[in-house]
């Protein structure tokens, strides 16, 4: 009797493993709705062509009773100094195939700093302070460009895309102080190159003009630095390292020109 017992439990227990079995064969895969788009974005054969600026402009030390400055600047004392900075980014693209190009770009970038001066207090009887403080920087840059897009919803005026860029570039700055006529600063050569992840949008504001934001997420970086103090003294850096977070200061906003050749030339689509 406990044999027979034994015996319908082992064929019952492998009747119910042998239906979940046939259910789990027969079940559909779940599907999340990510695939691949078919979606034409960007035909292949378009030219591109864009261009991103920038200007900033900086006044500081004309409020110095305001609450906000008074903290923030709690161990700076008279702080005064004016700060400029500007930047060009022309590009251009070619579609190797529907919504993936390759293209070039290039970087000019330049900030400088006029006339600063400030006092540094670090408790009594310990304070440092500079005058007249002077800073120019400018850097040259190209890169080579790898961009697929992704249609939002099957659009055709707004998606996403993902950007693959190789940089490098060469750059010179200059600090230096005058005291009694004399001056004394730091003169600097600067190599780097740097490997990076954009993720950004575009949104076509007619068949061939887009706007566009973009913005920095990942990226590996190098630079050396052969710096040379009152013509005298010399030094080199060398640094390296890799980022994944996202930088507001990376912030891209830009127009592009996508123009159609060949059989889309004349096709209005969006």
């Amino acid at each position: 009797m406990k044999k027979i017992f034994i015996l319908t439990a082992m064929m019952l227990a492998f009747s119910v493993i042998s239906s979940a079995e046939e259910k789990e064969d027969s079940a559909e895969a779940f599907d999340r709705g990510i695939e691949k788009s078919t979606t034409c974005f960007i035909p292949k054969g378009a030219v591109g062509g864009g261009i991103t600026f920038s200007y900033n402009d900086y006044n500081i030390g004309n409020a110095t009773n305001d609450v906000g400055y008074t903290m923030l600047f709690s161990l700076i004392d008279g702080v005064k100094g004016n700060m400029t900075s500007f930047g060009v980014s022309p590009q251009v693209s070619y579609f190797v195939a529907d919504n993936l190009s390759v293209g070039l770009m290039f970087d000019y970038e330049r900030s400088r700093i006029d006339n600063a001066v400030g006092q540094l207090s670090l408790g009594d009887g310990m304070s440092l302070g500079v005058n007249d403080y002077n800073y120019f920087k400018h850097t040259y840059s190209g890169a080579v460009t790898c961009r697929y897009y992704m249609p939002l919803a099957k659009s055709k005026r707004f998606g996403m895309f993902a950007e693959v860029r190789a940089a490098g570039g060469y750059g010179q700055s200059e600090s230096y102080r005058v005291e009694n006529d004399e001056k004394f600063g730091t003169y600097q050569d600067i190599y780097k190159f740097s490997l990076g992840l954009v993720p950004g949008l575009s949104v076509f504001v007619t068949d061939e003009v887009a706007l566009e934001v973009a913005i920095g997420i990942l990226g590996l970086n190098w630079q050396k630095v052969e710096q040379t103090t009152n013509q005298v003294d010399k030094s080199v850096m060398t640094s390296s390292g890799a980022n994944c977070n996202i930088n507001l200061l990376s912030l891209e906003m830009g127009m592009s020109f996508y123009i159609p050749t060949g059989q889309h030339k004349n096709r209005k689509s969006r």
